[in-house]
Order: structure tokens, then C-alpha cells, then sequence
């Protein structure tokens, strides 16, 4: 298969490999419940944790005073259970791994790198679509990922087409940061203006009226959902 979009100095066909084959690792988290401990050295994390490429702790995370992961190569975590294709890096963070997220691991991060962006690509989301199970709760098995085919380009391409994707997501990062910075500053903005710390002036550079306080009611019709 050659791909209608790509670098220029690239030629050469690119394989359909199985995933398995491809990758060192592939496996999940633990299937029972943890012994959980407040003071606990690492978070129990699963596929709900794993939200904007970043691996996040929420509030409800629990703890634990063991891990089962010792990741000795570059790798990435996929949620497969319930929600299905959350992805984030593994970037050392001390974590026990559950059942809901998978891991893929490999001794050469160009090669995982360019796997990291290609299950995010239409192609393997497909495969893995149609072999979800489950009726409420959807799962996607380990025995599926592995037996999914990827197309593989050279080395050199991929590490031309993973570092290209990884400009782009620095500067998706940097653009989420500033607009992150803007929101809290609106957030200043806003309670400072309705509580009249802020005041504009007019065209004439004079203060407007003094505010007046009136009911919501007085503004339009207050209407609540129906019950079935």
C-alpha cells in the first residue's frame, strides 16, 4: 500500500503487519479489586483516567501501596472497557494499572510513537469497532488488538511521520494552556464585573447608570423540563 499523502522523499510500499507482531507488549491492568490504601504511594488508574493524551488524577481516584506495572520501554495506555479509545503516554507516573486500560510497550519509542498515532487513525478504530463486546458495557479484548493489521512504512518514515505528529500535539498543548490561562482570567473578570469592582464607561467616557436589582422572573418566563 502506498498512502496518497506523505513525505516526499518516500517511495517505498508499506506492510500490514498484526499489531502482536509489531509491538513487545501488549496486555491490561488487574481483573479483581485492589486492596485500596489512603496513603497509598500509587493511583489505581483505568480508562476514565486517561483523558486528553495525559494520564489525570481525578478526585475520586483511588490509592494503593503497590503497583503491578514495571514498564522498562517507552509506552502508552488505551482504555478498553466502557469507554473505548481513550489514549495517554506513560511519562513514569506512579500507577497501578486496571482492567479498563491497556498498555502497549515497546523498546523502540520511534516505532511506538508511530503506533501511538495510527490507533488513533480511522483504520484500526474500525477493526476494533466491529469486534467490540459486550451489550452494555463495550470491551475490547487484548486477543482483537493484537490480531488487528496496522500498515508499517519504513523506519526512517515513521520517525519522520512521528515526530511531525508530535509538533503538532506540542503545539495543541500550548494552545490548550493559553486558552486554559484566558478562562481563568475570564473567571476574574466576570465576578469582579458582578460585583460592580469593574465599571465601563460610555462613548463620552462617563459612568453608566447605577445597577438595579431586580427579579430573574422580571426578565422572561422561568420554564422546567416535564417528567415522563
Amino acid at each position: 500500500m502506498k498512502p496518497k499523502l506523505r513525505f516526499k522523499e518516500f517511495n517505498d510500499d508499506w506492510e500490514k503487519k498484526k499489531l502482536g507482531k509489531f509491538i513487545d507488549k501488549i496486555g491490561d491492568g488487574l481483573h479483581g479489586t485492589p486492596q485500596y490504601d489512603n496513603n497509598g504511594e500509587y493511583y489505581f488508574i483505568n480508562g476514565n483516567n486517561l483523558i486528553n493524551n495525559r494520564i489525570k488524577i481525578l478526585e475520586d481516584t483511588k490509592r494503593v501501596d503497590y503497583t503491578n506495572i514495571e514498564f522498562k520501554f517507552p509506552t502508552f495506555l488505551y482504555s478498553i472497557n466502557g469507554t473505548i479509545g481513550n489514549i495517554a503516554r506513560y511519562n513514569n507516573e506512579s500507577i497501578m494499572l486496571g482492567k479498563s486500560a491497556a498498555y502497549f510497550s515497546h523498546n523502540s519509542s520511534t516505532e511506538l510513537n508511530y503506533i501511538y498515532y495510527a490507533i488513533q487513525g480511522n483504520y484500526l478504530k474500525k477493526q476494533f469497532r466491529i469486534s467490540l463486546t459486550g451489550t452494555t458495557i463495550k470491551n475490547l479484548g487484548l486477543k482483537t488488538i493484537k490480531s488487528s493489521k496496522v500498515f508499517i512504512p519504513s523506519l526512517p518514515e515513521q520517525e519522520k511521520i512521528g515526530a511531525f505528529l508530535s509538533q503538532l500535539d506540542d503545539r495543541i498543548k500550548k494552545q490548550e494552556q493559553k486558552i486554559a490561562l484566558l478562562k481563568e482570567r475570564k473567571k476574574g473578570y466576570m465576578q469582579k464585573i458582578f460585583k460592580q469592582e469593574i465599571r465601563f464607561k460610555n462613548e463620552n467616557g462617563q459612568d453608566y447608570p447605577t445597577w438595579e436589582e431586580k427579579k430573574v422572573s422580571q426578565f422572561g418566563k422561568i420554564i422546567t423540563g416535564n417528567t415522563p
